[in-house]
């Protein structure tokens, strides 16, 4: 019996020692910001030692799928982010596809730096005094910024990359920055234009805006468009052009909005850009419905969002619905803490203006 137990002895430690070592060597894996990402989860969560081995365990499986990929693909946004990995989920491109996700609209803010910690924390900075962020959502897009960024950086040099992007400030912004972000690395680059590729296969006149973003098509157009549009490589010259105006957005700090049109990616440096727009939704909505009286903001804001021609978000129209009503141009019952919680109405003297 004594013999017995010393062997179960011998055989848990020696077991402890073997979990030991394999997540010393997981832990090795980790990139800074992977490791930083862990170390708040665990944090935030009181995470047991098992439920953090899983998360480790996922992570590095993360970036063993990377390594392996032949082709990464980097998206702007999370929804068109979850089209194309439902797309690649059930087809062979599983095997040798990986998608990096950046989860920003860069249409709005500041971008200066942004490929930096410093830069991804004055952006931060600039939306936390306009949104209504709290602690975890603040931790999370920074976290998730870090990890795009570093993704992008550790792109292996015989791994194709794809840059999805759409006729929209946000996702060309996100195509001129990945470009400066890449400046020096010899991957061949297609771009796919979902805008284009839609209307190259469509045809249809009729829905001439559509699609606004890469996130509103499925992910059946989105494979199609990938078999059929991305065989060309990015000219010399094109992607020369395309990097040069990234390194100036790296560098500007004084605009604030960007704005797409026939003629290219337009600076703005007046928040003010959309407030007109607001107001002739709300005026429309009273004439639609006879009456002036207190409407949900969350339906104005939709208002707003489905009718803007530049893609902007639903955060940055209600922050200027806020700042409209401290202006006076609106008033409001409710609490501001949230869309859902308060009711606007458009005084008396801007009904006519």
């Amino acid at each position: 019996m004594i013999v017995t137990r010393k062997m179960n002895g011998g055989e848990d430690l020696n077991g402890m020692l073997e979990d030991v070592n394999r997540l010393k060597e997981r832990i090795n894996q980790l990139s800074e910001a992977e490791a930083k990402s862990m170390l708040f989860i665990s944090l935030l969560n009181g995470k047991s030692r098992e439920d953090m081995q899983q998360i480790l365990l996922h992570m590095t499986e993360d970036k063993e799928q990377m390594d392996k990929a032949q082709t990464i693909h980097i998206v702007f946004g999370d929804s068109p982010a979850g089209s194309l990995k439902a797309a690649f989920r059930t087809s062979e491109y599983q095997k040798t596809e990986d998608i990096i996700v950046w989860p920003d609209n860069l249409s709005i803010g500041p971008v200066k730096d942004i490929h930096q910690a410093s830069g991804i924390e004055a952006r931060l900075g600039w939306f936390n005094k306009r949104y209504n962020m709290d602690e975890a959502e603040r931790n999370h897009y920074r976290q998730c910024m870090q990890t795009a960024i570093e993704k992008i950086n550790n792109i292996l040099p015989h791994q194709k990359i794809v840059i999805w992007t759409c006729q929209n400030a946000h996702e060309q912004t996100g195509l001129r920055l990945v470009l400066a972000m890449l400046e020096g690395k010899v991957n061949a680059v297609r771009v796919i234009d979902t805008y284009k590729a839609f209307h190259e296969k469509e045809m249809h006149p009729q829905i001439a805006d559509y699609p606004r973003t890469s996130g509103e098509l499925n992910e059946e157009n989105l494979l199609y468009f990938y078999e059929q549009f991305a065989m060309d490589e990015l000219k010399n010259d094109a992607r020369e052009a395309l990097m040069k105006e990234g390194k100036s957005l790296l560098v500007d700090k004084v605009h604030l909005l960007r704005t797409w049109t026939c003629d290219g990616l337009l600076h703005s440096l007046h928040e003010n850009r959309d407030d007109d727009f607001i107001i002739e939704c709300a005026k429309r909505m009273y004439q639609e419905e006879g009456t002036v009286t207190f409407k949900k903001a969350a339906r104005l804001i939709g208002e707003v969002y489905g009718h803007m021609q530049q893609f902007t978000g639903d955060e940055w129209i209600e922050y200027r619905l806020r700042t409209l009503i401290k202006q006076g141009v609106f008033s409001y019952q409710g609490d501001l803490k949230a869309m859902r919680f308060y009711e606007v109405k458009l005084q008396d003297e801007f009904l006519t203006n």
